[in-house]
């Protein structure tokens, strides 16, 4: 027969209350009760009954996320960072998938109004900025990735996208590229909005002319930067000097496409990418580093800190770092200096 609080109350000599705030993660309780309560908790082997606290106190035990989708590694290691400070709580996890913007609106909407979770968190949707203000009156904790909010009010965890372009594209005009492509996402992404306006910034004040025809438009999976590259290869004779896709799988999908025609990176073009996914360490890939389980993490800190009713409104951008490898051709380029 499991332990219950009374067995722990006898071994402590401390009240159910104590005991139950113990078990809460109360700040009100001293950290010699804190490890005396704990210490008898384990001796006894006691199991808090998650599902009867829950009942009790009107929740799930579930934290929801929503996702665009899952074929990318820098979504799946976000997932890790989440599940991870979830799993420090005992919350479960509730992972949903949408398929374009309509069924976005539909699925939050119906998670929200059935109350199947105690707090969503959503990764950089198309929704917008009105959609998830009147979310808001449902008064369910949400915390968004990569998708800020204009009017605020809703906490937000990002990535430092601008700094992180700016490093990377001033990193390749150091290394002598002058006709540098950028491989953009899709224009609805937030993401994508800001790393392509940090290149055309960045080319801009070092009196770099920017050429139309080497801003492509991908949607940050591999398969677009297949179709950008190939399509270029058809329409042009002569290549760039160097290719910055705007995160790791279109780096690699336009990878791929060099490597059937011949063309050799980085004797012949540079590549660079965004995220540093295990793609770009497997590619040897010159990229962006970004703390994905960091954001997780931290995403869900805030959504747990929403639900035991804790302030947690503030923006919280992560920094990035640049990784050089051998695919812009820096170490090639500083062996012949």
């Amino acid at each position: 027969m499991s332990a219950t609080i009374r067995d722990v109350c006898r071994a402590t000599g401390f009240s159910t209350a104590t005991v139950s705030r113990v078990l809460n993660g109360s700040p009100l309780v001293t950290e010699k009760t804190r490890k005396r309560v704990h210490a008898a908790l384990e001796k006894l082997g006691y199991q808090p009954n998650h599902a009867a606290r829950a009942l009790k106190m009107n929740r799930t035990g579930m934290i929801a996320v929503v996702f665009p989708d899952l074929d990318n590694g820098f979504f799946t290691q976000i997932l890790r960072g989440i599940d991870e400070a979830a799993s420090e709580f005992s919350v479960h996890l509730l992972t949903a998938f949408t398929h374009g913007p309509l069924d976005e609106h539909e699925l939050i909407t119906r998670m929200v109004r059935e109350r199947r979770a105690d707090a969503l968190i959503l990764m950089n949707l198309t929704l917008k900025d009105d959609f998830l203000q009147q979310l808001k009156q449902w008064e369910l904790p949400i915390v968004l990735i990569d998708r800020p909010v204009k009017a605020g009010g809703l906490p937000f965890v990002g990535i430092d996208n601008r700094s992180g372009a700016t490093a990377m594209t001033q990193h390749l005009i150091n290394q002598g590229h002058r006709r540098i492509a950028f491989v953009s996402g899709p224009d609805r992404t937030f993401d994508a909005r800001e790393r392509l306006f940090a290149f055309r910034k960045t080319m801009r004040k070092n009196g770099l002319v920017m050429d139309p025809e080497l801003i492509w438009r991908g949607d940050f999976t591999e398969d677009s930067g297949v179709r950008v590259m190939e399509r270029y290869l058809r329409e042009h004779q002569s290549l760039p000097d160097a290719i910055f896709a705007g995160n790791d799988a279109m780096a690699a999908g336009i990878h791929a496409v060099l490597r059937s025609a011949g063309v050799r990176v980085p004797e012949d073009v540079a590549l660079a990418g965004f995220d540093d996914t295990d793609l770009a360490r497997h590619l040897n890939l010159t990229t962006i580093h970004v703390p994905m389980k960091l954001i997780g993490h931290a995403a869900a800190q805030h959504a747990l800190d929403l639900m035991e009713n804790r302030d947690s409104v503030h923006p919280q951008s992560v920094p990035t770092r640049l990784v050089v490898r051998t695919s812009c051709g820096a170490h090639r380029m500083s062996a012949r200096r």
